[in-house]
């Protein structure tokens, strides 16, 4: 049987986990629940991060699977990217996505997104610190586009986290691992003309009557401590991009909106069960290959750079793309620099 204080300091260290793992720095942020936000605070991909996060609207975001499945129609090429990222706190974080071309008008994508503390305190009732545990989450996407025209693409991915607490061997009784029932993610993009893109992505649906991704997480092993609820909120993205250029260089500007419905009704019109956020980023190709960026995630900052190049083997030219991002938590007064970036595709 589990002692109380136990109890309390287990509970303090899925709390304090979770809400490290909190996606949206807003006054009704609790009413977001359990809502696994790793992959909404750390971004799944550095080039897209270094200018605010968007990525809905650009068929270069990868990987697609997660910032729009859609943009798996306009695939030509098998790509690979490969994200990682250390922030304060001892916490770090990952990405991997890999994609491709099926037949003439589809396209199919598989990303893993992997975030974790490195060195997280664990405290008995006397407050004595029984050692490190390194709790981790992952989440994967596996995701599917049908290009209807050459200007418009749809597009659907299935999702599923798993997520460790790493407290078992402090704990007796406690369940440490949770997984997830498979959710539902849904996205359009259009190429309007040379100059404007838009894309709206509908995230976290599920196979439950009013569509909403719930669960139950039960924490002890043997039944004896009350089962909680693991909740994500229902969130709808509208992006919107605009490429053109300045001085006879390369410019594009990225805008992206965000509804995040935080009641288990399949729509909820009262705007207290809402919450609203926004995106915003820029780049500009400053020299030949060469990009520099910058962009804002609700109050936090950020600028990035990122350069391309070709590796030859034989006779074959593979594209290289290297990016990085630097980062500004505005709340938190936190300083993230170090997020580097590695993408390539193979003809």
């Amino acid at each position: 049987m589990i002692k109380l204080k136990n109890l309390v300091v287990a509970a303090l260290a899925v709390g304090a986990f979770a809400s490290s793992a909190m996606a949206i720095g807003f006054t009704k942020k609790s009413e977001l629940g359990g809502f696994d936000g790793f992959v909404e605070r750390m971004g799944a991909g550095v080039r897209e991060l270094g200018r605010g996060n968007t990525g809905t609207a650009d068929t270069a975001s990868m990987p697609a699977a997660y910032w729009n499945p859609a943009l798996l129609g306009f695939r030509e090429n098998l790509g690979i990217t490969i994200n990682a990222e250390k922030r304060d706190l001892d916490r770090m974080g990952g990405s991997f996505g890999i994609e491709g071309k099926v037949g003439k008008r589809m396209g199919v994508g598989f990303a893993m997104l992997y975030r974790g503390d490195l060195d997280f305190k664990v405290i008995d009732e006397d407050d004595e610190t029984l050692g490190s545990a390194t709790p981790f989450f992952t989440m994967m996407y596996l995701g599917f586009a049908y290009r209807a025209t050459r200007q418009d693409a749809f597009g659907l991915s299935l999702s599923m986290s798993y997520d460790n607490l790493d407290i078992a061997e402090y704990y007796s009784g406690v369940e440490e691992s949770f997984r997830s029932p498979v959710t539902i993610n849904l996205g359009w993009y259009r190429q309007w003309n040379s100059k404007w893109t838009s894309a709206v992505v509908i995230r976290n649906l599920s196979f439950s009557k009013n569509l909403s991704a719930k669960w139950t997480k039960n924490p002890s092993s043997d039944n004896s401590l009350a089962s909680t609820e693991g909740v994500r909120p229902k969130v709808l993205q509208i992006g919107l991009g605009y490429h053109s250029t300045i001085k006879g260089k390369p410019v594009r500007a990225w805008l992206e909106a965000l509804d995040y419905q935080v009641a288990d009704t399949l729509l909820a019109f009262d705007p207290q069960l809402h919450v609203w956020t926004g995106r915003v980023g820029f780049e500009c190709e400053v020299i030949p290959n060469a990009t520099v960026r910058v962009g804002m995630d609700d109050l936090d900052w950020m600028i990035g750079a990122g350069y391309k190049f070709d590796i030859r083997i034989g006779r074959k030219k593979y594209p290289i793309e290297v990016n990085y991002a630097f980062l500004y938590e505005t709340r938190a007064g936190l300083w993230s620099p170090f997020s580097l970036g590695l993408r390539g595709y193979i003809p």
